[in-house]
């Protein structure tokens, strides 16, 4: 009798031990991260039926939160902004990969004599031919300035002169490399030469005059690289007249122009720009398919500094 008991009682026992294995297997298969207790440590579903609102509250996503602050300008690389081809420019100046083709731009006047001499359409590219030296030219990357030149530097002036003109203008290229401080000898190259008068010895960047520096590293383009470093150009209508002084008769082209360098203010850690103008006459002469320039008057009025902008 106390056998067949206690064989009940083993009985009893060993389906309670059953039956609590088999909970904590379901306990652990319902939490895979083999976590007992609270539902409210686990995430909460967002998720709704259509026209019932959601009654969770999601967390904020760090991603919608935090805001990346803007970089604090400085003077080693210039703005996005001023990525080329000249920006600024106005709209009816195509650009065709880094070249712009001024043309479409150009407006003359006073050029009833010449035209009845050489025609409208040569009329107007003798004046695209004169705005063309501006900005192609006189405004160019050489204007950034550098420890020393060479004469190739100035090789890409050439094809814009007539024969005669670049035989004349070779000595004064030999007159400035040898003094490429002298105002005179830039002056006579017709281009704007920023020298970074003013910068003190061992300094970072190179000055640009009035608390303004030029970017990157002094005496190199290196904090110009993929931006242009010439913008907003802006020109008048080419005035046009014909010169009979010579044998053959010329075209003078007479315009107020002007270009912006981006630089840096130091003070007050701004973009800024610094604005060159520019008034010219140019004698031209057909040579070939082209105009040519035989010869030009060309003066620079005072530099203007302002926050940068592109217009």
């Amino acid at each position: 009798m106390l056998s067949a008991v206690r064989s009940k009682w083993s009985t009893i026992l060993a389906g309670v031990i059953s039956c609590v294995v088999l909970a904590s297997v379901a306990l652990v298969l319902a939490s895979p991260d083999g976590s007992v207790g609270d539902d409210r440590a686990r995430p909460t579903s967002t998720a709704t039926t259509e026209g019932e609102p959601s009654t969770a509250t999601p967390s904020p996503s760090p991603s919608s939160t935090a805001t990346t602050a803007a970089p604090e300008p400085s003077g080693r690389l210039a703005p996005a902004s001023v990525r080329g081809p000249w920006p600024g420019r106005p709209d009816a100046a195509t650009a065709d990969g880094s070249k712009v083709d001024w043309c479409p731009a150009v407006r003359t006047t006073g050029a009833a004599e010449a035209q009845r001499e050489f025609g409208k359409a040569r009329v107007l590219r003798a004046a695209c031919a004169a705005v063309s030296f501006i900005f192609d030219r006189r405004y160019s990357r050489l204007s950034l300035p550098r420890s020393s030149y060479a004469a190739k530097d100035l090789d890409f002036v050439l094809p814009a002169l007539t024969e005669s003109a670049v035989r004349g203008y070779r000595p004064r290229i030999n007159t400035f490399l040898a003094n490429p401080d002298s105002v005179d000898a830039r002056e006579d190259l017709g281009l704007v030469l920023f020298r970074g008068e003013g910068t003190a010895k061992g300094a970072k960047h190179a000055s640009a005059g009035r608390g303004r520096v030029f970017y990157g590293t002094a005496f190199t383009t290196k904090g110009y690289r993929h931006r242009d470093e010439w913008i907003n150009p802006k020109w008048s209508r080419v005035r046009i007249s014909v010169d009979r002084s010579k044998a053959e008769p010329r075209i003078v082209a007479r315009l107020e122009a002007s270009a912006s360098a981006p630089v840096f203010n130091t003070s007050i850690r701004r973009h800024d720009m610094v604005t060159v103008p520019t008034s010219a006459t140019f004698f031209l002469r057909r040579e070939g398919r082209g105009w040519r320039i035989g010869g030009w008057d060309i003066t620079s009025g005072s530099y203007a500094y302002r926050r940068l902008a592109l217009k």
